[in-house]
């Protein structure tokens, strides 16, 4: 027998909203999705810690009169990102650095690399530093 498709869907979200999401990796994915591809830092603030959270609110403090404005551009590029490394230093850091590639529309930017650093503070998995650099 055949599930329809909105149970099958509901059915998804519910395991993938019991799944636990308190891991170095799905914290560090959850952040580029959020950041990156969604450009939404209030959703990417909610998952940092240290200077990670002070340069997010920096950027929404800057970005708050544009978007109140409609500045902000209504069709985002599509965003690819991959993981290429991991790295663990001790039981409550690990480090991750991934591979950007932008695409809009009109063509696609040179790939950029982002480094992503989780730790764990109080027994949360929390992003506390982030920054990019081109190949």
């Amino acid at each position: 027998m055949r599930m329809p498709r909105t149970i099958g869907l509901c059915l998804f979200f519910f395991i993938l909203g019991c799944s636990d999401r308190n891991t170095p990796e799905n914290v560090a994915g959850d952040f580029i999705h959020n950041y990156y591809q969604r450009a939404d830092q209030e959703a990417a603030l909610r998952l940092s810690d240290s200077l990670a959270a002070e340069k997010l609110k920096d950027e929404i403090a800057l970005v708050r009169g544009a978007r109140r404005q409609g500045g902000l551009p209504t069709e985002m590029p599509e965003i690819i990102f991959e993981k290429l490394t991991q790295k663990t230093d001790g039981a409550n850091m690990v480090f991750f650095n991934y591979r950007l590639t932008i695409k809009n529309t009109a063509s696609s930017s040179p790939a950029r690399n982002v480094i992503i650093i989780t730790e764990l503070i109080d027994g949360k998995w929390k992003i506390t530093n982030f920054d990019e650099y081109a190949d």
